[in-house]
């Protein structure tokens, strides 16, 4: 597999070989942003029934790439290991972030509710450029969704990209 350099990095606003499955709105071969909540739902729900839990994604997925042979680490984490998810019995789903061989976050995915402001913060560490260690260690609101990005980034595994 490629191993992602610095400088090919930037898939917030140049992936490789242009857009991958993004409405492009006649920008050709390059996004102008990520592909922000290509899929958004609320969640909705009538008496009796669960919550539809939010989608939302940035960046790459893991076929994305894997199709363009870009290595990456993967780290995923259920929803119920959220504390905030248990206050408000919305347990269902998980985060996945694609970690490229430079430490950058490439791809973002989560199922769960708050699903679109933890994928805005995850966006905005991806935009700043910033290696997924620091997000990892931000001290984040207690008790708010956002708050599991740092165990969901904890199982970042070691070494080199896959």
């Amino acid at each position: 597999m490629k191993e992602l350099g610095r400088a090919e990095h930037n898939i917030v606003n140049d992936p490789p070989d242009g857009p991958v499955g993004a409405a492009t709105s006649g920008l050709g071969a390059r996004w102008q942003s990520a592909r922000l909540g290509s899929v958004a739902r609320s969640s909705r729900q009538t008496a009796g029934q669960s919550p539809i839990p939010q989608l939302a994604h940035v960046g790459l997925t893991e076929r994305e790439a894997q199709h363009h042979g870009i290595a990456v680490r993967i780290a995923r984490l259920p929803m119920s290991a959220v504390l905030r998810t248990h206050t408000t019995d919305e347990t269902q789903g998980f985060m996945k972030a694609l970690i490229g061989s430079d430490d950058r976050i490439v791809g973002f995915t989560m199922i769960g509710s708050e699903a679109g402001e933890v994928m805005t913060a995850v966006q905005t560490a991806m935009l700043a450029d910033l290696p997924y260690p620091r997000l990892r260690d931000a001290v984040i609101a207690h008790l708010t969704v956002a708050e599991g990005l740092g165990p969901l980034l904890a199982n970042v595994p070691p070494g080199s990209a896959q």
